[in-house]
């Protein structure tokens, strides 16, 4: 692995702990993109149904892995997209009954994987990561490399 590139290593680490977190998830036949959708509707739903751009946003995705990440949820009946009330061409995402059983299903083998990971990497160490990868987060959101200029 190239360590002296940042998005290489961080695109590395991301690979190999969502490897780990969909084989914990496999029993319920969800990856943890899936879940992270499922948990974020769940968690945010005194807010309202999100349109489909508002809920990109939450997960920092781009809308078509928002929509790759739905068509399977929508498919299997754990979610709904329905017209937004106020402008027929917009859709907004909602949890179904299956999908909150399925979340309520799934969220002790999510936690089941991120306490390995926490005891394995180590809870401070595990709890810094997670602060310094919200950072860089912020940090890099709009901004993008300068481009070098030609001579």
């Amino acid at each position: 692995m190239d360590v002296e590139c940042t998005c290489s290593a961080l695109r590395m680490a991301a690979r190999r702990l969502s490897q780990a977190y969909d084989a914990a998830l496999a029993p319920e036949k969800l990856s943890v993109s899936q879940y992270a959708v499922l948990s974020n509707l769940a968690k945010r739903e005194a807010e309202g149904p999100p349109s489909m751009g508002e809920l990109a946003e939450r997960l920092g995705l781009d809308r078509t892995t928002l929509t790759h990440n739905l068509r399977p949820l929508a498919r299997d009946g754990l979610v709904a997209l329905v017209a937004d009330p106020l402008d027929g061409r917009s859709r907004r995402v909602t949890l179904t009954p299956d999908g909150w059983a399925k979340r309520r299903r799934c969220q002790p083998l999510w936690r089941a994987a991120q306490d390995h990971f926490d005891r394995s990497f180590g809870t401070e160490p595990s709890r810094a990561l997670r602060d310094s990868l919200a950072a860089i987060a912020r940090h890099a959101e709009g901004t993008a490399a300068p481009v070098p200029e030609k001579d």
